[in-house]
């Protein structure tokens, strides 16, 4: 993994703040979370974004707004390891794709 994209996600899901995405249940008392997928450069990608700011904005008019969710970022790396592709500010300047492998070691460990 290029040393950049390395410093980008280590930053993103070791640090305090959550991180944003497009998540809901079928059941509210249910524990299954279900994650908004779309294909993006071909692959079949999971959005994220870096801060609430950047989420409402990329999203504005598209429909998805009711479904961000804030998650911790221990979390999201539990939920991204059943995707193959993550794409962090996928409608903003600079989006970035990367597989989602990578976050496995921000995984909660239940």
């Amino acid at each position: 993994m290029a040393s950049k994209l390395k410093t980008i996600i280590d930053s993103l899901f070791s640090g305090s703040e959550n991180i944003y995405s497009l998540l809901w249940w079928d059941d509210p008392d249910g524990k299954i979370i279900n994650a908004r997928s779309f294909v993006i450069n071909g692959h079949d990608s999971i959005p994220i974004f870096s801060s609430e700011a950047e989420a409402k904005e990329q999203l504005v008019g598209s429909g998805y707004e009711k479904n961000l969710v804030s998650v911790r970022t221990s979390l999201l790396a539990s939920i991204l390891q059943k995707m193959e592709y993550t794409v962090l500010n996928p409608g903003g300047a600079s989006p970035i794709q990367f597989k989602s492998c990578v976050v496995k070691k921000y995984a909660e460990k239940n």
